[in-house]
C-alpha cells in the first residue's frame, strides 16, 4: 500500500514554481515596452500631431521640431499662420506670427531625452529675455504632448491690473467727456487745414450704424465695446484673458477667451501686445455665430446694405441673405496687410496711467504706419469706399458739411503726412480687487 503525505512546504513551492510558469507564458512582446521613435534626422510637429499647453491652457497654432541624438533633445518652437484657413477669402500663404513665450517668436530647448513607451519624455526649466517657466513633454512618432507650466514674466510691472472699458459719458450735441477709446488726431498748424479730426474720430466711432436685433435696431462701435468687453486683464505669466458678453448658444452669458490667445511683454513706454491669429480668428467666428434670439451684431446686415451688396441682391443671388463676399474678402484682406509687419514682433501699445486706470494707444508712429496702410490698401477696393460712404451718409460732424465728406476720405492719406500726433487705443477704468469677482456674475 501506498502511503500519501501532506507537506505543506513542498505543496507551496510547487505551487510558486507552477504561478512564475503561468506568469512567464502568459507575457508576450505586445506587453514589452514600444522603442522610442528614430529622430535622429529630426520631426516636425503641428496642428493635431501637437497638444501645447501655456499654464494649463492649450495653445493652438503652433509648431515644433524635435531632433534627438546622444540621448539630448534640441526643440525649437515658432508659429505661422495659414491664410488658406479663411475659407472663402481666397487667401493664400503663410503669415508669421508669436511663438509659444510672450515676446519670444523662436524658442529653442535643450533636455535629456529619456525612453519611454514608443516616446522620449523630457522635462526641465528654462528662461528667455522675457519670461521663466517649467516644462514636460512627451516626443512620440506621430505626436509630441508639451506642457509649459509657472510661466512667469521677468518684469512684473504691469501684472496684476484689471481693466474695464470707460463708460461712455455725454455733455452737450457732441462733446464726450468719457470714451472706451483714446482717439487723438493733430495736423501741423503750418498745413492750414482747419478739420477737427480728433472729433470726426469719436462720431465715427459713436456713430449708430451696426445693426443689432437682426436689422431693426442700430448701434456704434463704442456701444458694443462697452455692452460686450467686462474686463482686460494683464496677469503675470503674460496672457491677456478677456472677460466679455457670449450669446453663443442662446442666452447671453460671461465667457472668457483663452488667456494665451493674446499676450504682452512690459516695454519702457508701456507694451508690447502678441496676438494669436488662429485663436484670434476661432473666437471672433464664435462672436458672430447666428443666435436669433439676442442682440447679436449683424454685420451681415451691414454688408448687405452697401451698394455691391444691393447690387448682389438684384441680381438674384438671395435678396435677404445676400453679402457681398468681394467686400468682405477686401476688409479682411486690408486688416492683414496693414497688421502682418506687427503680428510676429508684437503690436507697441503705450500704457499712459490716469487717476482712473489707464489708456493704452498705438504711438503717433505706429498709428500713422497702421493707418496709411490701412487706407492705401482700403482706398484700391472700391466695395469698401462705397460702403464707408454708405455708412456715414446720416451722420453728422461738427465742422463737416455733408459734401464736403467724399473728399475728406479722399484727402486722408494726404492728412497723415502732415500729421504731428496720432493715437488711437483704449481708454480703460480700473477694476478694484474687490469688484473683480462680481464682472463675472
Amino acid at each position: 500500500m501506498t502511503i500519501l503525505r501532506f507537506c505543506p512546504g513542498h505543496f507551496f513551492l510547487t505551487g510558486c514554481l507552477g504561478m512564475i510558469g503561468l506568469m512567464l507564458s502568459g507575457c508576450s512582446d505586445k506587453d514589452s515596452p514600444a522603442p522610442a521613435p528614430d529622430l535622429g534626422s529630426g520631426k516636425s510637429y503641428a496642428g493635431s500631431n501637437l497638444e501645447l499647453y501655456y499654464n494649463g491652457e492649450q495653445m493652438a497654432g503652433k509648431s515644433a521640431m524635435v531632433k534627438v541624438a546622444s540621448g539630448e533633445a534640441t526643440m525649437t518652437f515658432d508659429s505661422s499662420f495659414d491664410l488658406s484657413m479663411l475659407t472663402g477669402m481666397g487667401l493664400t500663404g503663410e503669415l508669421p506670427a508669436p511663438g509659444v513665450t510672450p515676446g519670444d517668436a523662436v524658442i529653442t530647448l535643450t533636455s535629456a531625452a529619456h525612453e519611454g513607451d514608443g516616446a522620449y519624455d523630457v522635462a526641465g526649466s528654462a528662461d528667455t529675455d522675457y519670461v521663466t517657466f517649467n516644462y514636460t513633454g512627451s516626443i512620440g512618432a506621430d505626436k509630441m504632448t508639451f506642457a509649459i507650466t509657472d510661466a512667469r514674466l521677468k518684469n512684473q510691472a504691469l501684472a496684476g491690473n484689471v481693466f474695464a472699458p470707460a463708460p461712455i459719458v455725454k455733455q452737450g450735441v457732441a462733446d464726450y467727456t468719457s470714451l472706451p477709446f483714446h482717439l487723438v488726431w493733430e495736423l501741423d498748424p503750418a498745413a492750414g487745414i482747419d478739420l477737427p479730426l480728433s472729433e470726426v474720430l469719436k462720431v465715427l466711432a459713436t456713430a449708430p450704424v451696426i445693426p443689432v436685433y437682426e436689422g431693426t435696431a442700430y448701434t456704434s462701435v463704442a456701444q458694443a465695446f462697452v455692452s460686450l468687453v467686462k474686463t482686460i486683464a494683464l496677469t503675470e505669466s503674460g496672457n491677456v484673458p478677456v472677460m466679455y458678453v457670449s450669446t453663443l448658444g442662446g442666452a447671453a452669458h460671461i465667457a472668457t477667451t483663452c488667456g494665451n490667445m493674446m499676450q504682452y511683454v512690459p516695454t519702457q513706454s508701456g507694451l508690447r501686445l502678441y496676438l494669436n491669429p488662429l485663436q484670434v480668428v476661432s473666437e471672433a467666428l464664435l462672436a458672430l455665430s447666428d443666435n436669433k434670439d439676442d442682440a447679436k451684431f449683424d454685420f451681415a446686415t451691414l454688408l448687405k446694405k452697401s451698394p455691391a451688396g444691393r447690387a448682389a441682391a438684384t441680381a438674384g443671388d438671395g435678396a435677404e441673405g445676400a453679402t457681398d463676399p468681394a467686400l468682405t474678402r477686401a476688409m479682411i484682406g486690408v486688416l492683414l496687410k496693414a497688421l502682418a509687419p506687427q503680428i510676429a514682433g508684437g503690436v507697441p501699445l503705450t500704457v499712459e496711467p490716469t487717476a482712473a486706470g489707464a489708456d493704452i494707444y498705438f504711438d503717433t508712429a505706429t498709428s500713422v504706419t497702421f493707418l496709411a496702410t490701412l487706407l492705401q490698401e482700403a482706398m484700391k477696393s472700391p466695395e469698401i469706399m462705397a460702403a464707408v460712404q454708405q455708412a456715414l451718409g446720416g451722420v453728422e460732424i461738427p465742422g463737416v458739411r455733408s459734401e464736403q465728406l467724399a473728399g475728406i476720405l479722399q484727402q486722408l492719406p494726404q492728412y497723415l503726412i502732415k500729421t504731428t500726433k496720432l493715437e488711437i487705443g483704449l481708454q480703460l477704468v480700473k477694476v478694484p480687487a474687490a469688484d473683480q469677482s462680481k464682472s463675472a456674475l
